[in-house]
């Protein structure tokens, strides 16, 4: 499919839909609503379309209208058009020219106030046409990431991440510890920087808790035997194979043990032959992408984080909120929602000794870890709301549209 199409649409034909309801309002409301697009990398599942997701859902209507763009990659491109919102094709995860013409036309053709980016490409595109149209950008870092470049692309990235921040109104960090380290790198001022944590809703997540389509038995789990559970992509940074080593290290204190790893990614063929060589095969069960992950919490005894670097996980949160005690990596993101020894247990990364004593630990203290998941919903619930995440976001884009005007 051509690069700026939409259901075999050209971006053009698309904004003439987009406008409609523009053209539907009072000169006076037009200044009043606040127009955003909120521009992705990628709509496949994962904490940023999530945390978008949610964003966009509760925006106050009445003030805000929301345009969302992106690749058409995931399941949450198709999700954001039901929730009734304009949603454009367009490839921010590409190298080229032709993703920043498609942004400047959709900022110039919709009206926009404001673009709020997500991810390295859309951050580069978003800002680069933001600054060519006279809008107010505003970017979020999930992560910081950019270890794994040479050392060459490492200070590439860095500088321009710090030349396109001379032209971005706000920087939301999901994290403190993010907002510490993106301050030490020189990536933004302080001035510019709104850490607003990511958020979760408790009974959205109790009903999908509820979901009787997701069990021990659908799983391919036998009755009784402990699980370990983890919810992500299959990305290096996200060390699961320092997991599935850790497993190795327990098999033989806990025979029936097994790990259950939901979602899917291009490091899954590398992990399947690491557990295959371990002769874990039939003890490591990938589900690939479900329509419910969050299901899959109701029958772990444990959850586990292994990344290397975070920004602010949403699947550890809902592990929490769903009363699970947790193992995570002390690494900024985990150490910001984990209150070592009171909602879980935190570990070096990259050490599956130490993953592995520490879920061996709470494997054998069934008390403990529901004393732990008990204090982890409650700290979902006071600390990590959507409500919260929203009202906070909103104030970022009235001053940022604020700034323009």
């Amino acid at each position: 499919m051509p690069l700026g199409i939409v259901a075999g649409n050209s971006v053009k034909a698309r904004l003439a839909r987009v406008n409609r309801d523009v053209l539907l309002l009072t000169p006076d409301e037009r200044h009043v609503v606040i127009r955003v697009l909120d521009l992705l990398v990628t709509t496949a599942p994962g904490g940023g379309p999530k945390q978008v997701y949610d964003l966009v859902r509760h925006l106050p209507k009445e003030e805000f209208e929301v345009v969302v763009a992106g690749p058409r990659d995931g399941s949450f491109f198709d999700r954001f058009r039901a929730l009734g919102l304009p949603v454009v094709e367009i490839a921010t995860h590409r190298v080229g020219w032709r993703p920043l013409f498609d942004v400047l036309r959709l900022l110039r053709g919709s009206r926009i106030d404001v673009v709020h980016t997500h991810g390295k490409g859309a951050g580069v595109y978003g800002r680069l046409a933001a600054r060519c149209a006279g809008v107010a950008a505003v970017h979020t870092f999930h992560g910081i990431h950019y270890e794994r470049y040479p050392w060459l692309g490492r200070q590439a990235y860095l500088a321009l991440e710090r030349a396109l921040a001379a032209w971005t109104h706000t920087i939301v960090n999901v994290s403190a510890t993010q907002e510490r380290e993106g301050l030490a790198l020189g990536l933004f001022r302080p001035s510019q920087s709104a850490a607003i944590p990511n958020g979760i809703e408790l009974p959205e997540l109790d009903a999908q808790l509820a979901d009787p389509s997701v069990d021990r038995r659908h799983l391919g789990l036998v009755d009784g035997a402990p699980v370990v559970g983890s919810v992500g992509r299959f990305d290096p940074v996200k060390r699961v194979d320092v997991l599935i080593r850790a497993l190795a290290i327990l098999a033989p204190r806990f025979p029936r043990l097994a790990l259950v790893l939901v979602g899917g990614g291009d490091d899954e063929p590398r992990l399947k032959r690491l557990a295959a060589a371990g002769g874990l095969a039939d003890r490591v069960i990938f589900t690939g992408p479900l329509d419910n992950p969050a299901g899959t919490y109701r029958v772990f005894d444990l959850y586990a984080a292994t990344s290397r670097k975070e920004g602010l996980p949403l699947a550890l949160l809902e592990a929490m909120g769903a009363r699970l005690a947790v193992v995570a990596t002390d690494v900024p993101g985990h150490r910001d929602v984990v209150v070592h020894g009171e909602t879980g247990l935190l570990v070096p990364p990259d050490d599956p000794p130490a993953l592995a004593d520490a879920i061996a630990a709470l494997l054998a203290d069934p008390a403990r870890r529901r004393r732990m998941g008990e204090a982890g919903r409650r700290r979902v619930a006071e600390a990590f709301t959507i409500p919260s995440m929203v009202s906070s976001t909103a104030e970022v884009y009235r001053r940022a549209a604020a700034s323009r005007r």
